[in-house]
């Protein structure tokens, strides 16, 4: 073998090997997710027009530190998390939250002379609903546990007018993160519709 076709080949090897350590450091491209809120009961029909003197602030909420990240974490058992690596949220899961709380609540009382709002830091004047999610996640392809408390606070931000908490297990139907994903919107319905049992039951002291 002469000198040039050894050359040839000792570069024809690095080529290779080069190609194939890039296949190997190839990452699956991530992919990002949001929950979704309840869908409207009745579409195609316009709702009339109401109005809404009494608002209430849904808010703030408060998950756990392990769940107040980019990545979405799932269980593997009771005690251990996974965390994914390329399944995302496509913002901040504590704000989405918070939307669909609102948007459901929303739903749920409409027409019952209430406006619902987000809460803010700078509100003031406004019935609030702090709400405290201890746990939202679950093992794929099993069950996702929900577990919240929340209280409806009085216009002077002190006096609690009711407490409750909630504590649901749902099937999750799939191993997918979508699936996850679509368990955790149900749960959050679940949540908001207790809340909107729980404010209707104040109706009448919270309208006047």
């Amino acid at each position: 073998m002469n000198k040039n076709a050894g050359l040839r080949i000792l570069l024809l090897g690095n080529i290779i090997i080069a190609l194939f350590l890039a296949a190997c450091g190839t990452s699956p491209p991530a992919k990002f997710y949001t929950l979704s809120s309840m869908p409207l009961e009745r579409p195609n029909e316009k709702a009339a027009p109401s109005e809404k003197n009494t608002v209430i602030a849904i808010g703030p909420i408060e998950i756990p530190e392990y769940l107040d990240r980019m990545e979405i974490v799932t269980r593997a058992d009771n005690n251990r998390l996974n965390i994914s690596e390329f399944d995302l949220w496509g913002g901040s899961l504590k704000t989405d939250i918070s939307r669909v709380l609102v948007e459901n609540i929303g739903i749920l009382l409409d027409g019952d002379g209430l406006a619902v709002i987000p809460w803010k830091t700078s509100m003031t004047g406004s019935y609030r609903v702090p709400v405290i999610i201890n746990r939202l996640d679950g093992i794929p392809g099993d069950t996702l546990t929900l577990k919240a408390q929340w209280s409806l606070v009085d216009k002077d931000e002190k006096t609690p007018l009711t407490f409750r908490e909630i504590i649901r297990a749902k099937p999750i139907k799939g191993s997918t993160y979508s699936a996850i994903v679509a368990s955790m919107s149900e749960s959050l319905a679940d949540l908001s519709k207790s809340i909107a049992e729980s404010i209707k039951s104040k109706k009448d002291a919270l309208i006047h």
